[in-house]
């Protein structure tokens, strides 16, 4: 579509305004994850890093979503034609948001490693590589397959590349490639926001839950639905202008529509389905088939993940918990958590609108609503196996700091003079 806009200013105030609410975008998404009441989990591997490439990666889909509902929304309703001008800078930047995602997880997931962008992992003993994520080696091989599609509409949305390639042939570029990218990202949503995190045996582990599963779903079936009514609309306007449509072919054009809307429905439902009949805790047995381990029912150590310490003290693990969990990230605390069993309550903290730590409180927590069996059989036994020193465990660094010695109770107790918000 060519705009012909040649004031460099209205250009530049329609980028700013995209890029703000870009900006703005992200920046939600990431709180919605990191501190509105999100409790970090008690092992390393759900960290700040989780958050910030969610972020990016649900606000370049939102823009996504804008940009595909705007030719069908104008189409049944005439008022929005006044919008779709801005399909070019929503495009645009949903192609900024989707390589910001793409550099995210490149930078803090891969780490700059190719083998590991695709889940693979080259052991030295073997002198080859094993695969160990199989399910983000999927997800990256879409990001790598919408990779070049996204380039190639981001550089040809301009009036240049209309007048170069011909009005016929800018369309068909466009009109074929996106879709394409919707339905990958579709795919690839579904299978990072419900299959990535489900609790698997044998270690039955349990995930917070990502508020915007069913959001994305809905924004995926409203935009399909707008194109299978628009699509309807026009096909019955034009046949109505040479002959009256009979019931027979009304309904003909409705089914033709309702299979258009029908993939993106059959997902929906399976998800629906599966995620009220799916497990939500750990099953009775677990417990019974746990493998008897050793661990050390006191204890305290630092595990190191990228920019991240998680600091743990441990003590009477096997018989009266206590626990506390600090998490730090460039040396200042974002995080802290305290069990204290003699009161059966959890104290933990989270950040307020101004940045700071507030403490509230959870009481009536037994030690198996908090996972103490976790962090018995994991750091517990960590401690236990490898002693005090530093240790390079799977791919973490952990320091351990002490073994079976006596905690202080001043480490569980939380600062004086705070004041508790509870819940």
């Amino acid at each position: 579509m060519i705009l012909n806009l040649q004031n460099k200013k209205a250009i530049f105030l329609r980028h700013l305004y995209v890029a703000v609410f870009s900006a703005l975008l992200v920046y939600l998404f990431y709180l919605s994850y990191f501190t509105w009441g999100v409790e970090p989990a008690l092992w390393p591997d759900w960290g700040n890093d989780h958050p910030f490439w969610r972020a990016w990666a649900h606000a370049a889909f939102v823009l996504l979503f804008l940009t595909l509902i705007l030719s069908p929304a104008a189409i049944l309703w005439h008022p929005i034609k006044r919008f779709l001008s801005w399909r070019r800078e929503l495009g645009i930047w949903f192609a900024v948001l989707s390589f910001g995602h793409g550099y995210a997880i490149w930078d803090r997931w891969a780490r700059w490693d190719v083998a590991r962008l695709f889940g693979f992992e080259y052991i030295e003993e073997w002198g080859s590589y094993v695969l160990f994520r199989p399910e983000v080696g999927i997800m990256n091989l879409m990001g790598l397959v919408m990779a070049p599609m996204i380039i190639l509409l981001a550089v040809t949305s301009c009036d240049r590349a209309v007048k170069f390639l011909g009005t016929s042939s800018w369309k068909w570029i466009h009109g074929t490639l996106v879709p394409v990218i919707f339905y990958i990202a579709m795919l690839r949503g579904t299978l990072y926001l419900f299959y990535f995190f489900q609790a698997t045996p044998p270690d039955w582990r349990f995930y917070p839950r990502i508020w915007f599963l069913y959001v994305f779903l809905g924004m995926g079936i409203l935009a399909v639905l707008l194109q299978a009514a628009a699509f309807t609309k026009i096909v019955l306007r034009r046949r109505s202008e040479k002959r009256k449509n009979s019931i027979f072919q009304v309904i003909c054009l409705i089914g033709v529509a309702v299979m258009l809307a029908m993939p993106m429905v059959l997902m929906t439902g399976m998800v629906a389905y599966f995620d009220s009949r799916v497990i939500k805790e750990p099953p009775a047995f677990t417990e019974q088939t746990q493998p008897q381990q050793n661990y050390a029912p006191n204890f305290e150590m630092v595990i190191r993940n990228a920019n991240q310490n998680i600091l743990l003290w441990a003590k009477n693990l096997d018989s009266e918990p206590y626990y506390r969990q600090t998490i730090e990230i460039a040396g200042e605390p974002i995080s802290h958590q305290i069990y204290r069993y003699s009161e059966r309550t959890l104290y933990l903290t989270e950040l307020d609108t101004n940045m700071e730590l507030v403490w509230n409180k959870i009481e009536n927590v037994e030690p198996e609503d908090i996972g103490i069996l976790k962090v018995a059989m994991g750091p517990g036994v960590w401690a236990n196996q490898y002693g005090t020193g530093d240790h390079q465990i799977g791919e973490l660094q952990v320091t351990i700091l002490s073994v079976g010695e006596t905690i202080a109770d001043e480490v569980f107790e939380i600062p004086r003079n705070v004041k508790l918000i509870e819940p």
